[in-house]
């Protein structure tokens, strides 16, 4: 996690780990709450559902509207880019997603657009417009109409809109904007970034359109930082600054309360921007109050107009003062999380690849059918053609536990789809083969099964006595780790720490043990020793052994006693 105290390490800015002990990773303002109210909701996106890595863009989009939750992470750059209203758009209209960037800078080549959809988390990605002009083209970000609510944009960049860089509008509420960059790179006069409320005459948007930004950073755009309409709009702790070779020549206008719009403008950093507090749009009902800011080389306005609200939320106790924002803000806004451990503990981070995860179904142990090479396009030596009733089964060896996708060769000359039943230890699965149209025709079928560290007999059968398709060579790839369990951990850093303490001191002393066994996580025993006297070498017992955790048995004059132990690297 990271939070101020770490900031206060790298910056040595003590102040800021005594204010504000935040959690970047846990979300915070307008989004947390149900309408305008102090009843709280809980931003949770796609909550604990496993992992989705996509590596294109139409499984992003898929995953992205259907009407299941999904933690969505995002491999490599995405999207083929857009113009005006024509090209790639990202349409989240299901409810319930997270939706991150896997690696620090995740460009995404298409504007977001929320319609109607809930309890939204979007982290970790940049968006690169292709500059701004005044034809009403796709924004960077769209949240919009009524039901699009409790939405977090954190960690995000958004560059160079055409219309602007990230809007709320027509109904959309309870959306937090932290620790984002909203800026423009091209000099334009319609360099707009942020818009909430579209119009004054948008009846849908009264009472709604509350939004919270925190931690954000605008960099040299001319407007909107932001211009609002209806909400309660709360700007607390964000950096503003100029760039004179990009705005020079055109209107600078900082925050803006327009038509019945109230803003609480808190503890913000200005620099070098003109009219940072713009009060031309208020309409006689706008209100911006201003509390506690910082304004540097600033011209223009810088005073507030009226009393605004009391947000109904917490924030206060990590709230910075304006004097530690422009150093925060610099070092942890944008596209900057190494990976989703930063901020979502769903996440797993892999090791990396074992090589040499080839395997060749003939080198099993066949019953009930042959190692066969009649028919040619196989690898190896041959493959294996199932009688009916056969089994062929293989030793696979992986270093972690966790689950595992086999990717395997088969040829089905057949006329009808033939199914195998594929199983290791406890984990199972039945996997239908297609026709290939004939056995010298090889394709590849994928499926997935858990397997422990250490060696797993991986068994293929044909199923209700019948026949099987022929297989051949199959890869073996972890697609996750599985992860410890810590409730059987007994807080040994290493079954190598106890190497040389007196065994007994585990149960009873005094007593003298006959036999210590270790099972795996499956119950299957991976190794045995006869002891006598009260000292066995667990440094021997354990030599040789994949990390992870073992049940060690032992049988203390007639008692047995069980033990939860962890080998690690």
């Amino acid at each position: 996690m990271r939070c101020f105290a770490k900031i206060s390490i790298l910056l040595g800015l003590c102040t800021i780990c005594a204010s504000a002990a935040v959690d970047q990773c846990k979300p915070i303002g307008w989004a947390t709450r149900s309408g305008r109210t102090s009843t709280a909701f809980e931003v949770t996106g796609g909550g604990n559902t496993a992992p989705i890595t996509v590596t294109t863009f139409a499984d992003l989009q898929k995953y992205a509207k259907d009407s299941s939750p999904r933690v969505i992470y995002i491999d490599g750059t995405l999207g083929n880019g857009w113009n005006g209203r024509t090209g790639d758009r990202l349409n989240i209209t299901g409810s319930n997603k997270t939706i991150i960037g896997l690696k620090p800078g995740t460009l995404l080549k298409a504007p977001i657009h929320i319609s109607k959809a809930s309890n939204i988390i979007v982290r970790n990605i940049v968006i690169q417009g292709p500059g701004s002009n005044a034809d009403q083209a796709w924004d960077n970000l769209t949240i919009e109409n009524d039901g699009s609510n409790n939405i977090w944009i954190d960690h995000c960049e958004f560059w160079d809109g055409q219309d602007g860089n990230a809007d709320v509008v027509k109904g959309a509420d309870n959306v937090t904007f932290t620790w984002c960059i909203f800026g423009y790179k091209k000099k334009s006069s319609h360099n707009l970034s942020n818009l909430i409320g579209s119009s004054d005459n948008e009846p849908v948007s009264e009472g709604k359109l509350n939004v919270t930004y925190m931690f954000n950073w605008w960099k040299a755009a001319n407007q909107r930082k932001p211009r609002c309409r209806y909400g309660n709009v709360h700007v607390v702790n964000n950096l503003l600054t100029g760039d004179a070779s990009i705005t020079n020549g055109t209107d600078v206008l900082g925050i803006s309360a327009g038509h019945m719009c109230r803003v609480r403008t808190e503890r913000n950093v200005f620099i070098n921007e003109s009219n940072p507090i713009y009060t031309g749009n208020a309409n006689g009902t706008g209100v911006n109050e201003v509390i506690d800011n910082i304004f540097t080389n600033c011209t223009g306005n810088t005073k507030g107009t009226g009393t605004s609200f009391t947000p109904p939320y917490e924030y206060t106790s990590f709230m910075l003062k304006a004097s530690e924002v422009e150093a925060a803000v610099k070092a942890n806004a944008g596209a900057t999380l190494k990976s989703p451990t930063e901020c979502d503990a769903n996440y797993v981070e892999p090791p990396p690849p074992t090589p040499d995860k080839k395997y060749q179904a003939e080198d099993g142990t066949i019953e009930g059918g042959t190692n066969e090479s009649t028919n040619g396009g196989f690898h190896g030596k041959g493959y294996v053609n199932f009688d009916k009733g056969g089994s062929a089964t293989v030793i696979v060896k992986v270093d972690t536990a966790g689950e595992y996708k086999f990717d395997i060769d088969f040829a089905n000359g057949a006329n009808e789809t033939r199914n195998l039943a594929i199983t290791a230890g406890k984990s199972s699965t039945t996997s239908e083969f297609k026709t290939t149209g004939g056995w010298t025709t090889w394709e590849t079928q994928s499926f997935s099964l858990n397997l422990t560290a250490g060696e797993n007999a991986v068994k293929f059968s044909t199923v209700d006595g019948n026949d099987g398709p022929n297989i051949d060579q199959f890869d073996v790839t972890l697609v996750k780790a599985a992860k410890p369990d810590s409730s059987k951990n007994d807080s040994l850093t290493a079954i190598q720490h106890i190497a040389q303490r007196p065994f007994s001191s585990f149960f009873a002393r005094n007593t003298a043990l006959n036999s210590a066994k270790l099972f795996d996580t499956n119950g299957k025993m991976v190794r045995e020793v006869q002891i006598s006297g009260k000292n066995i070498d667990i440094t021997a017992i354990s030599r040789g052994l994949p990390a992870g955790i073992y049940l060690l048995k032992a049988s203390v004059q007639g008692t047995k006693i069980c033990k939860m132990v962890t080998v690690q690297p």
